[in-house]
């Protein structure tokens, strides 16, 4: 089955410690892309898979997180293609398939440190309008609250 077509859509990735990572629109094709598996999303999963050297799509959004952690300069930062990583990987997850019909579907990220590698949760939303970026951080604190204590208790607090 397709996946719904959205007014809008949002991708949302927030640490912790860093904050807001991202906080975009994308178009629609790129989900329906993925979702179809078609040609276009064979061949940038080709390339993100010999950029990162990773053929899982976490491990290629966890090496993405951590290229944003370590990049030298901002310029560097707005380089990595974190929000593609994010579609790849939430590709994978199994609410892919059930999402609902909304007008608007907030894709959101949540990361933070675990063993010098990154925990990650991410979440499909829909809902009538886009979530705002400023909501991420309370997001998170709702969200670390709803976790297992085994989970919550490796998320730090809120830096940022």
């Amino acid at each position: 089955m397709a996946i719904p077509a959205y007014s809008v859509v949002s991708i949302m990735s927030y640490s912790p410690l860093a904050g807001i990572r991202r906080a975009t629109g994308v178009p629609m094709g790129l989900l329906r892309d993925a979702d179809e598996r078609n040609s276009t999303f064979l061949a940038v999963d080709a390339q993100l898979s010999g950029l990162t050297k990773q053929p899982d799509p976490k491990r290629r959004l966890e090496f993405g997180l951590w290229a944003l952690d370590n990049a030298p300069s901002p310029e560097l930062k707005d380089r990595v293609p974190l929000e593609v990583m994010i579609v790849h990987y939430v590709r994978t997850l199994p609410a892919w398939p059930t999402l609902g019909h909304s007008p608007a579907l907030n894709i959101v990220t949540l990361d933070w440190p675990v063993d010098g590698g990154y925990g990650i949760r991410a979440f499909l939303i829909g809902t009538d309008e886009l979530m705002p970026p400023e909501q991420l951080r309370f997001f998170y604190e709702q969200q670390k609250e709803r976790m297992k204590p085994e989970i919550s208790s490796r998320m730090p607090e809120v830096n940022q």
